[in-house]
């Protein structure tokens, strides 16, 4: 296997999907919340590829020495946060909801706040489809994953240097894929995102619990 050619084709598709999703959010800073879960849509799963690619780079790099990070000996001082700077990518996947966690209350409740009230309050608006939602987070994400893109290599000596600091401290959360499905991934979907995360996810599985054969891993193989 040319795991170089995998990593390339991979990047390329990748970097095609954030033109496409960037194409989807208005200048106004304003999405429609219709519109906004189309963009999702596409944003989990292109997440989830990009962690199992940023594995599978980190295939053949020597695991670092890490050091306990050491407290401060003094407060550090707390400024105004910069919207404008690109976020870190998150490089593992976020925790499945189990149970009820998570989900809403269906139904309303009663709009009275206080029992000697007079009137009753007003009904919060009901959530449309054409509601206007702020797209801040969005245009972060998809700068984050652009960075990301530039610097694979980066990312995956951060990742390793994550997973072996957790290790260290104790944290038992060092997995970097979730187990059963990836984020956004659709169990019959047809898309051509649907289908690059499952091979994306079967070889990161391949890289992490069962390393491949020697004439798999040399490239160009």
């Amino acid at each position: 296997m040319n795991w170089q050619r995998v990593l390339e084709h991979n990047r390329t598709a990748l970097l095609g999907l954030l033109t496409v999703m960037l194409s989807m959010l208005p200048e106004s800073g304003k999405i429609a919340r219709v519109a906004k879960r189309r963009v999702i849509a596409l944003l989990l799963p292109s997440e989830a590829c990009l962690r199992r690619l940023i594995v599978i780079v980190m295939r053949n790099m020597a695991v670092p020495a890490v050091k306990p990070r050491v407290a401060p000996g003094s407060s550090i001082p707390c400024g105004q946060s910069d919207d404008e700077r690109v976020p870190a990518f998150g490089l593992f996947d976020p925790r499945r909801l189990v149970g009820n966690e998570g989900k809403r209350r269906k139904g309303r409740g009663p709009n009275i706040g206080f029992f000697d009230e007079w009137e009753p309050q007003g009904r919060k608006p009901v959530a449309t489809d054409a509601d206007e939602l702020d797209s801040t987070n969005l245009h972060r994400r998809i700068a984050a994953m652009q960075r990301a893109l530039d610097d694979l290599p980066g990312q995956a000596r951060r990742l390793m240097q994550g997973i072996a600091r957790r290790k260290l401290t104790g944290n038992r959360k060092v997995r970097v894929m979730r187990p059963g499905r990836p984020p956004g991934h659709r169990e019959k979907g047809q898309r051509e995102i649907d289908r690059m995360l499952a091979d994306l996810n079967y070889l990161a599985l391949w890289v992490l619990e069962e390393p491949p054969p020697d004439w798999v891993v040399a490239d160009g193989a």
